[in-house]
């Protein structure tokens, strides 16, 4: 389930980023040939990386779990995303945080630059990882449920397989998909709204089965045990 949560967060929230990242990728990989090598070579790159900072964000989460506040951040940043879908709100300017955000986009779009100019397959997974770096409401969302998982090794598998998500755009397929959202009538505020509030969901449900499971522990056979 958590697995599959982590593909349907990728794929919904990437028909989002289709204008966005997928030209970038393109434009990236269509350097040198053969194309689509390049392509399997750079969103590679993306994809590790989004698995590193999957082992980071359930390492945070473990320390969280420590402490006694895993449940309060979860539920407290669900219901924030929860209201800002509902609001329609995409963007926060956090004191202090969102100033680092974009010396950190700064930093990367420079290191991109630099090794766009490089024909290297090591230069297109290089460039792949920096990419995965750079600031996106898409992959935040993910981190924030990965914050509940709490294992590093699933934390990886989580953001690897949300990466997994993405492959269909950002391999280039954006035109497809495209006409796929046309024909069914999705528009991409709605995708937007509905990845959101699903994530929110999640977040709010998890940290209250957890809190429900840890009052009720279950004997040997299975069965609830109420105190």
């Amino acid at each position: 389930m958590i697995l599959f949560t982590a593909l349907a967060i990728g794929f919904l929230g990437s028909l989002h980023c289709a204008g966005m990242c997928s030209p970038l990728a393109i434009a990236v990989t269509n350097l040198s040939k053969p194309a689509l090598i390049n392509r399997v070579l750079y969103n590679g790159g993306r994809i590790v990386s989004y698995g590193i900072q999957g082992v980071v964000a359930a390492s945070v989460g473990f320390v969280f779990e420590r402490t006694g506040l895993q449940g309060i951040f979860s539920v407290s940043l669900g219901v924030l995303l929860i209201i800002a879908g509902f609001a329609g709100m995409t963007n926060f300017n956090v004191p202090f945080i969102s100033s680092g955000i974009n010396k950190l986009t700064t930093f990367i779009k420079i290191r991109l630059g630099d090794f766009m100019k490089r024909k290297s397959k090591a230069a297109l997974i290089t460039t792949g990882m920096l990419n995965g770096l750079l600031p996106c409401g898409l992959t935040y969302m993910a981190l924030s449920y990965c914050v509940t998982i709490t294992e590093p090794v699933t934390g990886f598998l989580f953001m690897f397989i949300f990466g997994l998500g993405t492959l269909p755009v950002m391999l280039g397929f954006t035109s497809l998909v495209q006409k796929l959202m046309r024909y069914f009538n999705i528009s991409f505020s709605k995708i937007t709204t509905f990845s959101m509030v699903f994530v929110g969901l999640l977040l709010v449900s998890r940290s209250l089965y957890s809190h429900h499971t840890s009052n009720h522990p279950v004997d040997k056979d299975g069965i609830s045990v109420c105190r």
